[in-house]
């Protein structure tokens, strides 16, 4: 008894204490409940929602939204939907849909968190429609299309459904790429759908179900894609195009075993060249004839307001690429005011590595030398080649380097006159591969 009234008058001296401090206790911030919805003529229902408009085309979330049916509902056609980075969560049960669209028409989706829907981003009978920009997370299913055509889907994280990640029902012209598909049952799958284009999408470690499947689906291209832990499924009913043709190649698989040592019949250069010498065969119907022997890495590069896509195969890891221009006396005993292309590059200590790199003939169009920067003063010559004829827009270059114990820079020169640096950074890569499989399943 004594002991409880002596704990008693301490926790009312410690709270007098606390007031007397000025300190405040606030209630914590709840977030807004219920369904958006963007009515035909553009006004907001129920209008506290956090969603904002000044001209009824741009619609931005100023707060995050939990609901326990529809997340958004989309009535209005022409429009974009902002979600500035905020969150929309539900509660994973049928049909709970976080942004649903039916019938709808020039709908940019882009910014947004979406978690913890049955399906994330819905779209049916829907056309001209961008899904972009976006983290779709925890999902039964991450993005489902069906009676729909002409619609893109890029640039979004789509990770941890333990569903399909893209699913695509009955549906052509949908074009879907540089997304990262990782760590869902299914990575893409395609049902009943022609004419659709997969291309440069990270699509990795995905369960069961694998990276993509694709049944009773014909005359769909799929070019460029990093297959990593993740291997197709294909029905004996669907013909499809696994890659761009010779230079540009197919896509990287992880599982992939053969070598890449010669040209083969189909290439007019005998050594090595990113591509492997023998097709990845899926099924009688669907083979990669190009298969890349690394990552393949599209760079967006933008001169003059006009956008270059800088295409690299490597296995080592690329994480960035850059332009300048050769200043006085760096690049040593190079002429300034020259353009150049840097790419940062990571790879294992004391290991050789390739990069395979198609450079833009708008942007450097002439033949190199490769050579390696021993310190600010000095450089030696790597030997490099170029694998194949170049074709509209690419020059092609393919060479070999060895990483240091400490940061080098690479640098690629046409002629003496243009410049492209490698700057690569010795230090071990992990990629984490989690193969572990998820028990909850969805319908």
């Amino acid at each position: 008894m004594e002991r409880g009234l002596l704990f008693g008058i301490v926790l009312s001296l410690l709270l007098l204490c606390m007031l007397g401090s000025g300190y405040e206790i606030k209630p914590a911030k709840s977030e807004w409940t219920g369904t958006v919805y963007i009515r035909a003529d553009g006004s907001i229902d129920p209008p506290d929602a956090p969603i904002v408009t000044s001209d009824n085309i741009t619609y931005t979330l100023i707060d995050d939204i939990s609901t326990d049916s529809f997340g958004i509902f989309v009535e209005k056609d022409n429009i974009i939907i902002d979600g500035a980075g905020h969150t929309i969560r539900g509660r994973k049960e049928f049909p709970d849909t976080g942004i649903y669209l039916t019938e709808r028409s020039n709908v940019t989706i882009k910014n947004m968190v979406i978690r913890n829907f049955y399906c994330g981003i819905y779209l049916d009978n829907s056309s001209n429609n961008v899904i972009s920009g976006n983290n779709i997370t925890e999902n039964c299913h991450g993005i489902r299309l069906e009676y729909s055509s002409n619609n893109s889907i890029y640039g979004n994280e789509i990770t941890a459904n333990v569903g399909i990640g893209i699913g695509i029902d009955d549906s052509s012209n949908i074009t879907i790429s540089g997304n990262n598909i990782r760590s869902n049952d299914w990575g893409i799958s395609l049902y009943s759908s022609l004419n659709n284009t997969i291309a440069a999408n990270n699509i990795t470690n995905n369960w069961t179900g694998g990276g993509i499947r694709l049944e009773k689906s014909s005359n769909n291209v799929i070019y460029h894609n990093n297959f990593i832990n993740s291997t197709p499924s294909i029905d004996e009913y669907s013909v499809n195009v696994w890659d761009s043709g010779y230079p540009s190649g197919g896509n990287y698989w992880s599982n992939y075993l053969h070598a890449d040592l010669y040209s083969g019949p189909y290439q007019n250069k005998t050594g090595s060249d990113g591509i492997g010498d023998t097709p990845y065969v899926i099924n009688e119907n669907n083979v990669d004839n190009y298969p890349l022997m690394g990552i393949f890495y599209d760079f967006k590069v933008i001169i003059g307001n006009v956008m270059h896509h800088v295409k690299i195969i490597s296995n080592s890891t690329v994480s960035d690429v850059k332009i300048g221009v050769i200043l006085d006396h760096w690049p040593p005993h190079l002429p300034s005011g020259q353009m150049f292309i840097e790419l940062s590059i990571r790879g294992t200590i004391n290991t050789t590595r390739f990069c395979r790199v198609a450079i833009p003939k708008a942007l450097l169009n002439d033949t190199y030398t490769v050579l390696m920067l021993i310190d600010h003063e000095n450089y030696e010559e790597i030997p490099s080649y170029e694998p194949s004829e170049p074709d509209d827009t690419y020059n092609y270059l393919y060479f070999t380097y060895k990483h240091a114990e400490q940061k080098y820079n690479v640098i690629i020169v046409p002629e003496f006159s243009q410049v492209v640096i490698l700057t690569s950074f010795a230090s071990l890569t992990i990629l984490a591969m989690s193969l572990k499989r998820k028990e909850n399943k969805c319908p």
